[in-house]
């Protein structure tokens, strides 16, 4: 039976997102015992590999997408496909997915075929080598045009963000500072850094105070929306 959840998990790691992938399957003619056995097994298998795991207000995510996104995760080193993970994963793309659907509802140019490739070296750059990352590509199917297509809607997902969220966020002057006295300075003689001035680390801190601002925001967006959402759990990971 199927379960409907009105709340999810909300992982950390950015707005990555994909579009559902969906298999059909047809079958014609069926010559013999032999040719019935051999679709059993070969479906079964599909369905392993790419099983229904949830939707969101009726747009599918597949176990194929959560392997995917896992590969991309340059914060998982060495790539680990436990069940945990997948679930953990599972519950980010849910949240994507979330995003998507409000992004889908503003106009917006598609991205260009030159920013999908400097966001995929961007990507490549995160791993240990160009190998490293061909290698977690292969070991989860992922083509390059699958992966393309990825990049594509991550691209979507970001610039709305940035619509949405960072063009509303100010960071005040004091807080700069407050920031660098109260938080920067202890951090860095803690780890035996050399602490350079305020004026140097005004635009980095600027920077990593509105991430943390929009961070802020998009937990709140994300928690009414998922309220609003009708999320169905398809199968147990």
């Amino acid at each position: 039976m199927h379960q409907k959840e009105k709340n999810g998990t909300y992982g950390n790691n950015g707005i990555y997102g994909k579009e559902p992938v969906g298999r059909i399957f047809s079958v014609y003619s069926v010559i013999s015992v032999c040719s019935v056995f051999l679709f059993l097994v070969l479906s079964a298998r599909a369905e392993i590999l790419d099983r229904m795991l949830a939707t969101v207000n009726g747009e599918l995510i597949t176990e194929s997408e959560v392997r995917w996104a896992l590969a991309l995760d340059p914060e998982l080193e060495p790539l680990s496909l436990s069940p945990e993970n997948r679930r953990i994963m599972l519950a980010r793309l849910i949240d994507q997915k979330i995003l998507g659907q409000e992004a889908a509802k503003i106009p917006q140019n598609p991205p260009t075929e030159e920013e999908i490739t400097e966001y995929i070296e961007e990507l490549i750059s995160a791993f240990p080598s160009r190998e490293v990352f061909q290698s977690r590509l292969k070991r989860v199917g992922l083509d390059p045009t699958s992966l393309r297509d990825m990049a594509r809607r991550r691209i979507e997902l970001l610039k709305y963000v940035d619509f949405r969220f960072r063009s509303f966020v100010l960071i005040q002057p004091e807080e700069i500072e407050r920031y660098y006295n109260e938080v920067l300075i202890p951090r860095l003689r803690n780890r035996g850094l050399t602490i350079r001035s305020l004026e140097e680390m005004q635009t980095e801190i600027e920077a990593r105070l509105s991430d943390q601002r929009i961070n802020d925001e998009l937990d709140r967006f994300l928690d009414e929306a998922r309220d609003a959402a009708q999320i169905v759990r398809l199968a147990e990971i």
